[in-house]
């Protein structure tokens, strides 16, 4: 419910090796300090800023890659007064090229209406997945065949930011750098 605090990873996906990214935790509380953890072990520990802390990870390596998780504890006594879901990140070696997301018919729709968002790969083979940026855990996989996403009736809450971002399953899986960011604009 929304008594949790909120984790997600800014830029959205799969984060590339020697690159960078932020972890985000929120929780609508004051008073209170941000603890971050990866596989059960404390990291770091945070002051939040307006409900929010930001995390920031610069030349990543492969150690970063794990399940974090945000808990938001009580100055004082250390208590927890809540934890987010399990976040989990990725860091893998991204190569090019890179797919093109495109939104149908327009960026700019009203509500209630039906809206495409593509993402086009030259592999075929190729999995696909599309992000809605800052949004805790909203991540659509495409079957391969038709890396298309139908939002049949569009609320605000569909409005942002997106990207899309291809694997090729195999061993190791090879992983490519994600699309432009897209904004569809819901109004």
């Amino acid at each position: 419910g929304d008594s949790n605090v909120i984790i997600y990873l800014q830029p959205p996906g799969v984060t590339p090796l020697g690159g960078s990214a932020i972890i985000h935790c929120e929780y609508q509380h004051y008073g209170g300090t941000f603890v971050l953890y990866r596989s059960g072990k404390k990291i770091l520990t945070l002051k939040p800023h307006g409900g929010r802390a930001e995390f920031l990870i610069s030349n990543v390596t492969r150690s970063f890659a794990g399940p974090y998780t945000c808990h938001y504890v009580h100055g004082d006594n250390g208590t927890i007064l809540a934890r987010s879901n399990t976040l989990e990140v990725l860091v893998e070696e991204l190569q090019g090229p890179r797919p093109v997301l495109s939104i149908l018919p327009e960026h700019e729709v009203t509500a209630g209406s039906a809206v495409l968002l593509r993402c086009t790969f030259w592999n075929d083979s190729a999995t696909c997945f599309l992000y809605l940026e800052g949004r805790a855990g909203t991540r659509y996989e495409f079957p391969s065949t038709e890396a298309t996403l139908q939002l049949s009736q569009v609320e605000p809450g569909n409005g942002g930011r997106y990207t899309c971002q291809c694997f090729i399953k195999q061993t190791p899986p090879i992983w490519f750098i994600p699309s432009e960011f897209l904004e569809l604009v819901v109004r």
